[in-house]
This record gives C-alpha cells, sequence and structure tokens, in this order.
C-alpha cells in the first residue's frame, strides 16, 4: 500500500521483527504511518541514498567498472555475502556480488544463520556502539559476541 505514493523496496533484513524499507521519501513516510497504525514502530534513518535498492542501478554499473581493473585473489577465510546469505570462495563470483549488493537487499538474519550453520561461534563488532550484537542476540541469545571499541 505504501507503493502507491512512490517507489520503496525492503533494504535490509535485519533480523526477526527489524527491516529496513528504502525508497523515494513519499513512499517511506506513508510506510512509517501505515506500521505505526498496525502497532509496529518505524525509526526513520538519516542516510544519503536509497541504497541496496534499484534507485541505485546507476551506481552498480560504475562499481562493475571500478572492479573490473581490481585484482581479487580466493580469499583464506570464508566470504558470506549479504546479497544471498551464501559462502563464496571464488574471485570472479565475489567481485558479482559486490556489485550486485549495490541493488539487492542485505540478508543480514540469513547471513548470520548460515555463519552459525558453518560452525563459526565468536564474533567481534568492530567499531563505537553495539548494533549488530544486538541484532544477532534477536537471532540467537546463545550467540557470543564482543564489542571493541566501544568509545
Amino acid at each position: 500500500s505504501a507503493s502507491s505514493a512512490g517507489k520503496i523496496w525492503i533494504a535490509n533484513y535485519l533480523c526477526p521483527g527489524n527491516i529496513v524499507l528504502s525508497g523515494e521519501n513519499s513512499a517511506c513516510e506513508l510506510a512509517a504511518e501505515l506500521a505505526e497504525q498496525e502497532g509496529g514502530r518505524a525509526i526513520p534513518l538519516a542516510v544519503a541514498g536509497a541504497f541496496h535498492t534499484e534507485i541505485m542501478k546507476p551506481a552498480d554499473s560504475r562499481l562493475s567498472e571500478a572492479l573490473a581493473g581490481v585484482g581479487l585473489k580466493k580469499p583464506e577465510i570464508p566470504v558470506i555475502s549479504n546479497v544471498d546469505a551464501e559462502i563464496h570462495e571464488e574471485p570472479d563470483e565475489i567481485r558479482e556480488l559486490l556489485v550486485r549488493q549495490v541493488v539487492s537487499p542485505v540478508l543480514w538474519e540469513d547471513s548470520l544463520r548460515t555463519m552459525l550453520a558453518a560452525g563459526f561461534d565468536e564474533f567481534y563488532e568492530i567499531g563505537p556502539g553495539k548494533v549488530l550484537k544486538g541484532l544477532m542476540k534477536r537471532v540467537d541469545r546463545k550467540i557470543s559476541c564482543e564489542t571493541v571499541n566501544d568509545s
């Protein structure tokens, strides 16, 4: 129903009950109103663009051109893409996924579940804040996540 006011997409699937919508301001504002009418909560984020949506399509071709000249090597540790929440090891595949992430929703919850299923059991959030730690705990309360540099 918010799409009647403009273009809007789900840009992030963060954790149970927490998604991020992105798109034209009019559609996002209407989505926030509708969520609140249904008992939900909407928090506008101060961002510079409609990231992870089709609105960013011009940027993905520019990123593709930029990455074409970058030599990527096979990673020494698994790379889990937030585009498909899968483990990737081939440089060309990783390059393509880096481009796709510009216009694709972030599958954070699914990516975290992939890490857990692969046996990862210790996580570190680098930098100020505890946003990722909080999201992780909403997926699995038993997750061990240490925050580094919480200043």
